[in-house]
């Protein structure tokens, strides 16, 4: 299979890179952008709430540590979706 093709990820038949739908099933395809979306909101997320937990006290403290952890958690879910979406496309 050439290099500017991948697996649909519905019926798994071979697509165009850059198709946004399934041409066999009208699948939509989904989009990497979406992660790097989530990774991004993510790395803000935690670095807002660095400051908010350095700087302030009391509930505000609370607040930032809820967005470090929040965080955390979408830029490291974001970034192992990517790779395991990317994974998938390469083993199929």
């Amino acid at each position: 299979m050439p290099r500017d093709r991948v697996r649909c990820v519905e019926c798994h038949e071979p697509i165009p890179k850059d198709a946004r739908f399934c041409p066999h099933c009208e699948t939509v395809q989904p989009s990497p952008l979406l992660d790097v979306g989530v990774v991004v909101t993510g790395v803000f997320a935690f670095v807002f709430g660095v400051i908010l937990t350095v700087m302030t006290i009391g509930t505000t403290r609370l607040a930032g540590f809820t967005l470090v952890v929040l965080g955390f958690g979408l830029s490291v879910g974001g970034y192992t979706r990517y790779i395991d979406r990317q994974a998938g496309r390469r083993r199929r």
